[in-house]
């Protein structure tokens, strides 16, 4: 495939008035058919037209499209390219990117011409699929059949390749555009820039940036982002700095993605200072913070032990009217339990109030994730709550960290048998211990605390497990 690589470089809920539409738009379909044998041209041009609304509207869905299609494969004349292409965008747009493919098969079974704009969808379901390499067959294709890819077609490619983090591939794609001819518009930089920053080659993104400048286009919003948002995630924050410093002498505004990415960068660090120096700069540019904004700088500081200042936070967001979501409550939660009042909680109350937030998680019609029922059993368990920390596990359906948590807590609570009857559990889901878990199983085995009854059950959790006289030893993987 890597020759051929080079070779080609080149409801549920729905409303019953939206119902009542939907059937109605499908009944027309339906009687399409029938009034097509008396008026064939007068409704072709109808029916395309008929294709050209229902795509516009935005509300076209998996069935409808599909029965619009089989309209469109039955009817003599067949119609033009257009509603072909336009009900494969809708298919590619719901995701349904085997339909889309299968479609198109149908097309060719029927000798439908295709042209540029229905190989650039064929592709881009490849790509989206993960399958790249299937969608340079594709440009063979577009050569065989008379045809010149376009620009459009060779960023789906670029995307398809970073997608597959083929990130070599794309670099030597990207050059051999240029070389041939093609002139880079901002997409292509962009999807370049945005590839190369999210595979964790920031370096090469600047390098690529500034040789961008050298010509006649220049960087916009969408690039600046994904740079600024790479070197922090990179932890290169005095880079991030100066590049956003940069893009506003060049005239090109932040937005709420770039002052919550550079806040998150310092806030990483401790650098409360320019955070709320970036917080004020926000505000004075007129740029409000978003749902994303709040949650970053909440989790810092909740991070950083300041839960009362991050709780404040919480109370602003309802004054700003932005609804907090299940990452902020967590974030709350977790720095309630990590900044040790969870221990304290008979005394100072803030176990109730960690479980306050909780139920105003789920009163206020937000679903908890995993996530968040686990930093809650997690520190259940290590606070003594270990029955009430039961009573949530048996609510849930538990992932591999709820029950090392849950183990972790009877181990904590010397109840050995609950414990191991976890780690029953544990072997028949195919979970595996995480350090803390494995390394009381090797205390107790070194002390000849287990019964001989969990002995097996041991042997499937520590394979390597060995006898040496009267102790038991075990060598763990690294």
């Amino acid at each position: 495939m890597n020759k051929l690589f080079e070779r080609s470089l080149v409801v549920v809920g729905m409303k019953k008035k939206m119902k009542m539409k939907i059937i109605s738009e499908l009944h027309k379909v339906s009687t399409f058919g029938s009034y097509f044998h008396s008026n064939p041209l007068s409704t072709l041009a109808h029916f395309q037209q008929f294709v050209r609304d229902r795509c516009k509207s935005g509300n076209l869905g998996i069935e409808e499209t599909k029965g619009l299609f089989n309209n469109a494969i039955r009817m003599r004349p067949s119609p033009s390219i257009y509603p072909f292409n336009q009900l494969l965008g809708v298919m590619c747009k719901l995701r349904q990117y085997s339909t889309a493919i299968t479609m198109f098969r149908t097309m060719a079974s029927e000798e439908i011409t295709p042209d540029i704009s229905t190989f650039g969808t064929l592709i881009n379901c490849f790509c989206q699929m993960g399958k790249v390499n299937f969608g340079f067959v594709v440009v063979g294709y577009i050569f065989k059949s008379g045809f010149e890819p376009d620009l459009v077609i060779f960023n789906t490619l670029l995307k398809g390749l970073f997608k597959e983090n083929r990130v070599k591939d794309a670099i030597k794609l990207f050059y051999k555009i240029t070389e041939i001819g093609y002139i880079c518009s901002d997409v292509t930089y962009g999807t370049m820039v945005d590839g190369l920053c999210k595979t964790g080659n920031v370096d090469q993104a600047i390098k690529l940036l500034m040789d961008m400048e050298k010509g006649n286009s220049k960087p916009n919003i969408v690039m600046y982002n994904a740079l600024i948002d790479g070197l922090c995630k990179d932890k290169q924050i005095p880079k991030a700095q100066n590049l956003f410093e940069e893009m506003i002498s060049k005239g090109v505004a932040p937005d709420v993605f770039t002052y919550s990415s550079i806040i998150r960068g310092v806030c990483s660090l401790g650098m409360w200072v320019d955070a709320e120096s970036y917080v004020n700069k926000m505000g004075n540019s007129g740029v409000s913070p978003n749902i994303v904004t709040f949650n970053i700088v909440i989790d810092a500081l909740c991070k950083d032990g300041r839960t009362e200042k991050a709780q404040t936070l919480l109370e602003l967001m309802s004054i700003r009217s932005v609804r907090p979501d299940v990452v902020t409550y967590s974030s709350l939660i977790n720095g309630l339990c990590n900044s040790g009042q969870w221990e304290e909680a008979t005394k100072n109350g803030s176990y109730a109030e960690a479980m306050s937030l909780f139920e105003e998680l789920e009163n206020g019609g937000l679903k908890a994730d995993i996530v968040t029922y686990n930093i809650v059993i997690n520190h259940m368990c290590k606070s003594n709550n270990v029955d009430e920390a039961k009573k949530l596990f048996d609510s849930l359906t538990p992932d591999n960290i709820t029950y090392n948590a849950m183990v972790g807590g009877f181990f904590l609570n010397n109840e050995i048998d609950k414990a191991i009857q976890l780690l029953n559990d544990m072997v028949d889901r195919d979970f595996p211990l995480n350090a803390t878990n494995t390394s009381s199983v090797k205390d107790l085995l070194a002390a000849d605390g287990l019964e001989a009854k969990f002995i097996s059950l041991v042997d499937k959790i520590l394979p390597k497990r060995q006898s040496k006289g009267t102790v038991t030893t075990v060598e763990l993987d690294v």
